[in-house]
C-alpha cells in the first residue's frame, strides 16, 4: 500500500492541455517534492494517447512525480461524488492544497481541512462562486491558508473579511534553468528589435497594441500562442502556433523585447502573475508591460521594465521607439529583470509556501 502523502494536491488542470494552470500546478507540485515533502497529485483523467512521463518532460518538469488520474475530478461529475468515495483518503491526508473554489467548497461541505491558492476574484463571480463562503471557509479554520498570487489580491481578500494572519502571497514563479543557457541581451539598436509576445492572443491582451507597433515598423513582431481574436494582416506581425512549453526559452532566446500588453479587462487582470512574465525575465530579455497593480509588484519602472498605461497604444509605441533608440537602457533593463528572476524560482516558491503552512522539509 502506497503511504500516505503529507501533502495532497488537488487539481482540476487537464494533463493533455498546454494551459498555464497546468504548468504552474506540475512545477509547483514539483517544488514541494523537491523540498522533501511526500506530494502526490491528483488529476483527471487524461487522453489515453498522453503518457504522463513524456507529458512531463514536455513540459520541463522531472518525471518521477506522484500523479494519479482520478475519474470523478472530471467536471462531467459532481465534486460531492468524489469527496464521498474518497472521503477516508481525503481525510488521510495531512495537508490537501488546492487551486479550484469548487473543490474548496467541496472539500469544505466534508469538513475536510485544506489550503486554497486564489488566482482571481473577478473570476469566481463569473462562476457564481460564493467569495463570502470561502471566507467563512477561511475564518473557521477549515481553509487554512489563503494563497493569493498577487498582494493586489490579498488585499482584497482582507477587505472581504478574511483573516490575514492566514494569508500568504505566492506570485507564480520559473525554471530557472530552462534558461540558464539563453545567451545575455546584446541589443545594438543597429537593427529593428525582434519582439515576441507569448500566450493567448487577444483583443483583452493587447493584441491591436501589438499589431500597431508592427504597422508603423518600429520591429518585427512574432506571436506565439492560441488564437483568441482574429490576427490582423500587417507587414512585420507573423504568427507562430503554441510550441511546447520546454521550447518557450528557444523563443525569449532569439528575441530582444518581451511585450506583455495585459489589458484591465482581461478576467484575471485584478491579480495577475503570469507565467510569461517571470520566463521573460529569467530569459534576461527587455520587457515592456502594462502598468497593473500585481505587475507593479514584481516589476519596477525604469530598473526592471517599462510600464506602460495599459490601454495607451501611443505610450506603447513611445517605449518601443525608446528601446531602439537607447540601447544601453534595454539592456540595462533585461540584466536587472535575469538577477531579479532568481528569487522566483519554484523552489523557492515551494519552501515559502511550506514554511506559511508549517509543513517544514525533511
Amino acid at each position: 500500500m502506497a503511504p500516505t502523502p503529507e501533502l495532497l494536491y488537488i487539481s482540476h488542470s487537464r494533463l493533455h492541455r498546454n494551459r498555464a494552470n497546468l504548468i504552474q500546478t506540475l512545477h509547483t507540485v514539483s517544488g514541494f517534492s523537491s523540498c522533501g515533502v511526500n506530494t502526490t497529485l491528483y488529476l483527471p483523467p487524461w487522453y489515453s494517447k498522453v503518457t504522463l512521463e513524456s507529458r512531463l518532460r514536455e513540459l520541463g518538469v522531472e518525471p518521477t512525480l506522484d500523479v494519479h488520474p482520478m475519474e470523478l475530478l472530471h467536471k462531467r461529475w459532481p465534486l460531492s461524488i468524489f469527496t464521498w468515495i474518497y472521503l477516508n483518503k481525503l481525510r488521510a491526508a495531512k495537508h490537501i492544497y488546492v487551486r479550484s473554489a469548487r473543490i474548496s467548497l467541496a472539500l469544505a461541505a466534508r469538513r475536510i481541512p485544506h489550503h486554497l491558492e486564489i488566482h482571481t476574484l473577478r473570476e469566481l463571480e463569473t462562476k457564481g462562486i460564493d467569495l463570502a463562503q470561502l471566507i467563512r471557509n477561511q475564518k473557521s479554520g477549515i481553509i487554512g491558508l489563503f494563497i493569493p498570487i498577487s498582494q493586489v489580491l490579498a488585499r482584497a481578500l482582507e477587505r472581504a473579511g478574511a483573516d490575514p494572519g492566514r494569508i500568504h502571497v505566492s506570485p507564480s514563479g520559473v525554471d530557472l534553468g530552462a534558461y540558464r543557457d539563453v545567451s545575455r541581451c546584446s541589443f545594438s539598436g543597429e537593427r529593428k528589435p525582434k519582439i515576441v509576445y507569448l500566450g493567448r492572443i487577444s483583443n483583452d491582451r493587447g493584441l491591436s497594441i501589438l499589431s500597431l507597433i508592427a504597422e508603423r515598423r518600429l520591429g518585427e513582431i512574432l506571436l506565439t500562442g492560441t488564437i483568441d481574436d482574429p490576427i490582423p494582416q500587417v507587414d512585420g506581425l507573423s504568427y507562430r502556433p503554441p510550441v511546447p512549453h520546454k521550447k518557450v526559452p528557444s523563443i525569449y532566446a532569439d528575441a530582444d523585447f518581451v511585450l506583455l500588453p495585459y489589458q484591465p479587462e482581461l478576467l484575471h487582470a485584478d491579480g495577475i502573475s503570469p507565467l510569461k512574465l517571470f520566463e521573460a525575465m529569467a530569459a534576461g530579455r527587455s520587457i515592456i508591460a502594462s502598468d497593473l497593480p500585481s505587475i507593479r509588484e514584481i516589476l519596477e519602472h525604469e530598473k526592471t521594465a517599462l510600464l506602460v498605461p495599459p490601454a495607451d497604444a501611443e505610450a506603447w509605441c513611445r517605449s518601443v521607439i525608446r528601446l531602439r533608440e537607447e540601447p544601453d537602457l534595454a539592456i540595462r533593463l533585461a540584466d536587472n529583470a535575469r538577477k531579479e528572476a532568481v528569487q522566483y524560482s519554484w523552489t523557492n516558491r515551494a519552501r515559502a509556501i511550506l514554511k506559511a503552512m508549517s509543513l517544514t522539509s525533511h
